[in-house]
Formats: structure tokens, sequence, C-alpha cells
């Protein structure tokens, strides 16, 4: 049997899709299981073991003909398509996809999809991993018991010397001072003061940030000499890092479910929006969420919060 999983969102919605990938090898180890990713999901998926073949979606005319064409001559059992919402890429694809059976989001007055899959507004209770997952009841896949993300390092980075120190006992503390708009910020002066608590503890701290971000980083590490930059602007090199530090600090963003996917306890910034709590909160044994007040934004967080937070989770 042949099945298609598609995911051709943002990194974060492709990390909370690789339960689907485990659950479906586990009740149907005979399956190929291929997925269609977006190209910023590549590196989410590249050394999952458990997937046979990967196509990329691009958007580009040409490229989009011959992965048709490609993904056609497949001749799929099943196509799946966990998004929860109408989405014109997602019928376009299943319609000329060929597969025989399709499940995924129909709407009120389309049909793209053999079986449809409820909408966001009745999955609102459900953290995302539970809907994408929702879906392979079709398959006759139900109670999966494991719902963590899981991730597979890159051996070639993993090698990097960079990464960490296997002998040393220190505390590494891992703060992800990017976010994915400017509502989800936080200053880097009350970054600064963490830094500043986590050394005074005898903690390592290791700054991550999107290269938009460098200027703040780089305004932390002259502040504070001591903390560790990583520069490295691939997400891969992210998750090779994230098996070796004890704790995160970031706000809502896909390194929230990287810390998941190897269970490394967080503090993460979440605002105060409950269907993007629901959907997207951590999945690590131990974690705290930090939420403002109502109507106020993830910048209102105080240090003295954060700080006690850090002394909760990075006791071991």
């Amino acid at each position: 049997m042949k099945i298609l999983v598609v995911q051709i969102g943002r990194i974060g919605d492709t990390i909370l899709t690789t339960p689907v990938f485990r659950a479906i090898a586990e009740a149907m180890p005979e399956a190929q299981i291929h997925a269609l990713v977006s190209r910023r999901g590549i590196p989410i998926v590249k050394n999952n073991p458990r997937l046979k073949k990967i196509f990329v979606y691009r958007k580009n005319p040409v490229s989009l003909l011959s992965l048709l064409v490609r993904v056609r001559f497949e001749r799929y059992d099943w196509w799946i398509d966990p998004k929860d919402h109408y989405s014109r890429e997602s019928s376009l694809l299943v319609r000329l996809g060929g597969a025989k059976n399709s499940v995924g989001f129909n709407g009120p007055d389309k049909k793209r999809f053999t079986y449809g899959v409820p909408s966001h507004q009745e999955l609102f209770a459900l953290h995302g991993v539970e809907r994408n997952i929702a879906p392979l009841a079709f398959l006759g896949i139900t109670n999966v018991r494991d719902r963590t993300p899981e991730l597979f390092v890159d051996p070639e980075r993993q090698q990097n010397p960079g990464f960490h120190n296997p002998s040393s006992e220190v505390t590494r503390i891992l703060f992800n001072i990017s976010a994915g708009d400017e509502s989800r910020y936080w200053p880097v002066e009350k970054w600064i003061e963490s830094a500043r608590h986590c050394l005074s503890r005898g903690y390592q701290v290791i700054v991550v940030s999107h290269p938009k971000d460098n200027g703040n980083a780089g305004v932390l590490q002259s502040d504070i000499p001591e903390v560790t930059l990583f520069n490295s602007p691939a997400i891969d090199d992210v998750i090779a890092l994230m098996p070796h530090v004890h704790l995160v600090v970031t706000p809502d963003t896909s390194i929230v479910h990287i810390a998941s996917a190897f269970n490394v306890p967080q503090i993460a910034f979440f605002p105060d929006v409950e269907w993007n709590y629901r959907k997207f909160r951590p999945l690590s044994q131990r974690s705290i969420v930090l939420r403002p007040r109502a109507g106020e934004t993830i910048q209102t967080i105080s240090s003295e919060e954060v700080n006690r937070a850090i002394d909760l989770l990075a006791a071991r």
C-alpha cells in the first residue's frame, strides 16, 4: 500500500505532522509512506527513516507540472492532507493527484476529498498533533499513543564540534530570541536580564536567532560577552543542537516543537490568543507557558517571571 501525506505549510506545521508518519509506520509496517512538503519543510523530513520518498512543492508552474506527473505515476492508495481549513492548493493537488482514496478538508460546498475532516472550529480544543492524527481514523488507525513530534538529526551536522562539549556537566540553556512577528518578540533588555540570572547560577547561555535578528544577538553578547552565539541560519543545525541543551526559553515559534520532539524542558511565551495556545502549546513533559494579561503582548512578560520559571525547570 502506498500512502502520501501532504503538508505544504510552515516549519512548525511540518514538525507537528511527523507523528502521522510514525503512527502509520507502526500500525501498517508494510505500507510505503511518502511525503509532500514545502521547501521549508525539507529539513524536517529529509532524515526520517519512515519515509520512502519525499516530494517538494514549489509554486513555479514548471516545477508544479513535473511534481504532478511524478505524483500521479505513484498511483497512491491513500492521500492524506490533515489541513483543517479550505486551501486552494490542497484542492488542486488532490484533484490532479489521482489517488484512489483521499482524506482532507472539503468545506460546505466542495468535495475534492473522498473523506472530509472537521473544520478548525470543530477541532478548537485539540492540539495540532491531534488534529493531524485524526484523519488516520479513515485508515483504521485509532488510539495513537505517542503523539510527540519526531525529528532525526542530520549525522553530518551532529559532528560539528561547536555543538556541545560532552564532557561538560554545565547546564546549557538555549535562548531563542527570534519570533514570527513583532508582537511576539521579547525585548532584548529582558533577555539580557535573564541571561545575567542564568550566568549567576553557573549555567551556560546559548543564543540562537534568525539572521534578521543578528543585531539583537550582537547587542546581547556585547553586553554579556559570556553568552555563546550559535550562528547558523539553518534549522537543521538547531535540530542537531537541541539534544545537547537542558532548557529552552523561546517565544511561540517552531523551536517550541523542536524542543518537544526531544522532550527538552522549555519556557514558552505565548500570546493571549486561546486557539493559538491550544493548537501549538509545548508537548515536552516539563514546560511552563507564560502568557500576558488579556489585551497585552508578550513584551509585558517580566524577566522576574522568566527567571523564576528558569529556576524551577533548570534544576536537574
